[in-house]
Parts: C-alpha cells; sequence; structure tokens
C-alpha cells in the first residue's frame, strides 16, 4: 500500500571506487652492443585495474520478539507517561477474553459490539475487536486529554500499519521492539506504540516530550503509581484477578460524611453467565471508623443500583456487593 508508512531506518550508502593510475612507458632499445648481441630493455604497459568497492550500511529495524511483552501483570503499567497530577490518578483494566469466557454468548457478541465501535476514538485508529485481550484506561492528569491505555493481544503490526497511517499517524521510529508513530492535531499530539503484543496509545499536549519512552521506562523499571500510592496497592491486591476493575484515587473531602476519610475507592465486576457480581471497594485510613448503617444509606443515595448484599470490613478495605443482570452494567 502506497500509504503505509514502515519506518526503514538505512544509513548513507557509500561508494568507493579506487582506480589504479594508467601509466605507460616504453624503452624501445634494440641496441647492438660490442658483441653484437641485441639487448632490449622494454617497460611494459601497466595495465590498469580498475576496483570499485561499494559499501552499503543500513541499520537494521528492531525484530520484535512475540509474546516478549505482556499487559499482564496490569499493575506493572500503572505509570505516568506526563506528570501526575494531585488525587487525579485513576485506571480501569477490562479482560476481555475473561467475559467472553464467563459470560453468555449475546453478552460477550454485545461487548465485543461495543468495542468495535469504539476503538478509532480510544485507540485514534481501528483495531480488530478479535485480537484484544485485554485493555488498561489510565486518566493521570487534570490537563485536558492526557490519558494513555495499553491494550494486550494478538496484533498483527503489517496490518495495523496501514490503519495508522490512514488516521493521519507518521512513523517515528523505535523505542527499543515497540515502534513509534505519532499526530499532532489542533495543539494534541498522540502516541501510538506498535508490538505484536501490546498496543500502548498516549494522549497528550502537543508541547509533551517522550511520552511513550517515559511509560515504556517507567514499565521496565517497575517505577508505578502503586509504589507512590498504598492505597491504590490495598485496592488491587484486593481485587485480585477479575474480570473488570477500576481504582481511582481520592482527594480529602471537606465535608464529613459517612466514608469522606476513604483515600480511594474502585469497583470490581466478575461475570457469571447471565448475572455479574459487582463490588464497591473503598481503601480507609488505619484508624477509621465505620457506622454500617450509615455507609449503606450513603452507598444507595450515591450509587444507586449498586446492590448490597454482602458488606464487609477487612482492616482498611471496606466492600459493599451483590449480584445484578448482565443487562443492568455496561462495560467499558
Amino acid at each position: 500500500m502506497q500509504r503505509r508508512a514502515y519506518l526503514r531506518r538505512i544509513g548513507a550508502l557509500a561508494l568507493g571506487t579506487g582506480v589504479a593510475g594508467c601509466s605507460e612507458s616504453e624503452s624501445a632499445a634494440s641496441t647492438p652492443d660490442s658483441t653484437g648481441t641485441a639487448t632490449g630493455t622494454a617497460t611494459p604497459s601497466e595495465t590498469a585495474t580498475e576496483t570499485a568497492t561499494t559499501t552499503a550500511t543500513a541499520t537494521a529495524e528492531p525484530t520484535p520478539t512475540p509474546d516478549a511483552r505482556s499487559l499482564a501483570p496490569y499493575r506493572s503499567w500503572l505509570v505516568a507517561p506526563t506528570p501526575v497530577s494531585p488525587y487525579t490518578y485513576e485506571f480501569t483494566h477490562l479482560s476481555l477474553s475473561a467475559v467472553r469466557a464467563d459470560a453468555t454468548p449475546s453478552f460477550a457478541e454485545r461487548l465485543n459490539t461495543y468495542w468495535r465501535q469504539r476503538t478509532t476514538a480510544y485507540f485514534g485508529f481501528e483495531v480488530p475487536v478479535e485480537s484484544l485481550d485485554a485493555v488498561l484506561t489510565v486518566n493521570h492528569s487534570s490537563v485536558a486529554n492526557e490519558s494513555y491505555r495499553v491494550a494486550g493481544g494478538s496484533f498483527d503490526p503489517a496490518t495495523l500499519r496501514g490503519a495508522i497511517v490512514d488516521a493521519g499517524f507518521a512513523a517515528d521510529g523505535w523505542v527499543d521492539d515497540v515502534q513509534r508513530f505519532t499526530r499532532t492535531e489542533n495543539g494534541l499530539r498522540r502516541v501510538v506504540g506498535l508490538h505484536p503484543d501490546l498496543l500502548v496509545s498516549v494522549g497528550t499536549d502537543a508541547s509533551a516530550t517522550a511520552p511513550l519512552e517515559r511509560a515504556l521506562t517507567q514499565h521496565t523499571s517497575g517505577d508505578v503509581r502503586t509504589e507512590d500510592d498504598e492505597a491504590l496497592g490495598l485496592l488491587i491486591d484486593h481485587y485480585g484477578t477479575a474480570d473488570y476493575v477500576t481504582g481511582r484515587e481520592l482527594e480529602p473531602a471537606a465535608e464529613d460524611y459517612p466514608l469522606s476519610k476513604a483515600v480511594a475507592t474502585g469497583r470490581r465486576l466478575d461475570v457469571r453467565g447471565a448475572t455479574t457480581w459487582t463490588e464497591r471497594t473503598y481503601v480507609l485510613p488505619p484508624d477509621a471508623t465505620v457506622d454500617e448503617e450509615a455507609v449503606r444509606e450513603e452507598i444507595r443515595t450515591r450509587h444507586v443500583g449498586q446492590p448490597i448484599e454482602a458488606f464487609r470490613r477487612d482492616g482498611r478495605i471496606l466492600t459493599v456487593a451483590g449480584e445484578v443482570e448482565n443487562s443492568l452494567i455496561r462495560l467499558i
């Protein structure tokens, strides 16, 4: 495809041609000597020999190794491509493969349809939904449109390059074995990282520098948000493996109400055929006290539709949970 951009880093083509000097010298001496013997000294012609050496050096493109990268565990991708704003960090992780396995066929198809309609908006280009296994979405900044997504799955780079370029991106080198594409529109920059196992899509202000490099470096080094925010770490530890989870930091509340002292909150959904077990979780300060009835009323008021079949306090973790029909939930 003419428009398909596939970055080729080719070094300078150097042609080195060495030509031997062409000189011809002759001495035609056939001078008889005193002995009557003719002695002739002739300098043979030096035939010029042309040697041409052509050196072509090319910087080889990285060859990504399949199965070398992964979204799992998603905790390792809770990074910050640009500076984090206080009390802003929030994430959503959806395991599409788990939902497809756990749900009814009709609900699984609804999920695929939902994502099929939204991949362009979410990633900046169309992604085959069948290739997606899981997606992590993170909002980490109060700057408008600064967020990122990481998708795990099985991706065909040759096919996706065309879709990425058709969406207005330009190939922009590599970060290790991840090919980088960039697009800047209306003061907003989006950077895409493409690997057979992984897609990274980062939205930033146009002035941001090296957001993809920063995200990949933090992931590799383990410099993740849970190292700075203990509450988010406790929340993820509590979730374990689930079909769908969310988590976000909470700013200290100015007013006093049940759960106003919570420092993080989130949801967990586990699909069970035609129903889903839905849990709302809060991380409390170590010395927090809880009035169960007041909390139940708070949940009913602020989170209409959240069932409270189960109520549990385990250390700093407080949860309310219950079962709902799948028609009452949205997986995004």
